[in-house]
């Protein structure tokens, strides 16, 4: 799809669209708003496919060791939810809309690429200061460095200052988000979101902090005091009580139960996890367009099941997407 064929909302349609989301208002003002919703998210696949382009070059240049670069537009239900717990946030100015993953070996290669966006040669602004969780970590056991990006356009104004939200992280920090997300799916609660039981909560933030030990990097301020050893037997009591390793090992979706239209993964795709089949299928698009009215469709079809979550997305060959977003396929063999 040509950019000039995006039409870009106005901000104050999209302001509105996002508070009848929120609001008591009937069916149709949010099945009206739900199509401006669709129509502002698309429009981000204008500056992500520019950033991903980018940052595939630099982890190229800077020659690590099998990164992983992926992108996706945000889902529904993660965009309502979030305008729920923050009143006043506005949707127009919500700043992960649209966000590129990049994943690598180590803390020390996060500093590096982080380097390069300050550099002079990016031409696009970043909003600082970013949210450096592996320095800071949340209080759930997060770790991760976000920095939002205000997209430049000499050419093509009118998507001046979309934001993309680049989330840069280690291996290890990614296997441990990706099992916080799997069990979230398979206890149909958002633990990320701060739901689910307190225990399973605690269980992760120990995890976290011991992963937090083995990168020499700051832990959370719950455990700061404990020692290494005293975490690992606080860990080893949760699982025996929880048993949470023992539900997320062999839960992986095989290889024979994902569907595919096509074997070229260069597009967009779109992937739904039925979790309690154990399936996934990938609808394979060229032109976002398509992509985003397709996801759109599918996220309204699946809105009220618990058992089903879709996501659009692009990151390569079919190893790399299963890589980059391991908990579309209930993949948690790293952690």
């Amino acid at each position: 799809m040509e950019i000039d064929s995006y039409v870009v909302p106005s901000r104050s349609s999209v302001r509105k669209a996002g508070k009848v989301l929120v609001s008591t208002a009937g069916n149709e003002d949010k099945s009206d708003a739900l199509l401006t919703l669709s129509n502002w998210r698309a429009v981000h696949v204008v500056p992500i496919n520019t950033l991903q382009t980018f940052l595939r070059k630099k982890v190229k240049d800077l020659k690590f060791s099998s990164p992983i670069v992926a992108q996706r537009l945000k889902r529904t239900p993660s965009i309502i939810s979030k305008l729920e717990r923050f009143p006043s946030m506005d949707l127009d100015r919500m700043q992960d809309i649209g966000g590129i993953r990049v994943v690598l070996n180590s803390i020390h290669d996060v500093s590096r690429l982080y380097s390069e966006l300050n550099s002079s040669k990016f031409r696009h602004q970043l909003v600082l200061p970013p949210n450096n969780y592996i320095e800071t970590p949340k209080a759930d056991g997060y770790r991760s460095l976000h920095q939002v990006v205000k997209y430049r356009n000499v050419k093509h104004p009118q998507f001046n200052d979309l934001r993309i939200e680049l989330q840069i992280r280690t291996k290890l920090q990614h296997s441990w988000a990706t099992a916080v997300e799997t069990l979230g799916m398979l206890e149909k609660c958002s633990l990320k979101s701060g739901e689910g039981d307190e225990k399973i909560k605690k269980f992760f933030k120990i995890a976290s902090t011991l992963f937090s030990i083995h990168e020499d990097s700051p832990v959370i301020e719950e455990f700061k005091d404990n020692s290494e050893s005293e975490l690992i037997a606080k860990f080893k009591d949760l699982e025996n009580e929880l048993s949470v390793l023992r539900k997320l090992e062999g839960i992986a979706v095989s290889t024979k139960h994902i569907q595919t239209t096509n074997k070229n993964f260069l597009g967009y795709q779109v992937i739904q996890l039925f979790a309690d089949r154990g399936k996934v299928r990938l609808t394979a698009f060229d032109d976002p367009s398509d992509a985003e009215s397709f996801y759109y469709t599918k996220e309204q079809e699946t809105k009220n099941d618990m058992n089903t979550a879709v996501v659009l997305m692009s990151a390569g060959n079919l190893r790399d997407i299963k890589r980059a977003y391991p908990n579309y396929f209930l993949d948690t063999k790293v952690f």
